[in-house]
């Protein structure tokens, strides 16, 4: 199970990790619902050089898994668990939200990134929180 969970998590982040490249190279597929919005105006715009920041995090992220399971060296790395598990945390705290305007429990914002947020994005960044949290375990179940 550990490895399948393993080669999901890697293959999401580096599929997100490639969204935001095309995103950074100008591609619009999907931008509209990824930035919260206030009356109608997101709240911030991304630069290009931010998303490809976004995606080389992302890129190291699916690194770091594959260096918690083994598939970098002979073995799984102690350090590749530990930041699995850092990482965990990460999504963990973007799943739980800045209780205004993205997580579970946001309490503002406008339509479509409100949907999108709720329905997609926050149990993305659980699913992604929990494999990551038995990827970091460093044994089967």
């Amino acid at each position: 199970m550990r490895q399948t969970l393993a080669v999901g998590l890697f293959a999401i982040l580096v599929g997100l990790s490639a969204l935001h490249v095309f995103w950074a190279a100008g591609g619009r597929a999907g931008g509209g619902v990824a930035i919260p919005r206030r009356g109608g105006e997101a709240l911030f715009t991304p630069s290009p050089l931010a998303m490809l920041a976004v995606a080389a995090a992302l890129l190291a992220a699916a690194a770091v898994v594959a260096a918690a399971v083994g598939w970098l060296t002979q073995r799984a790395t102690r350090a590749g668990r530990v930041l699995t598990a850092i990482l965990a945390a990460v999504f963990l705290l973007r799943a739980i939200g800045d209780f205004r305007y993205a997580g579970f429990f946001k309490s503002m914002g406008d339509e479509p990134f409100r949907s999108w947020d709720t329905w997609v994005f926050s149990p993305l960044c659980l699913w992604i929180a929990v494999a990551a949290l038995v990827v970091a375990r460093g044994r089967e179940p």
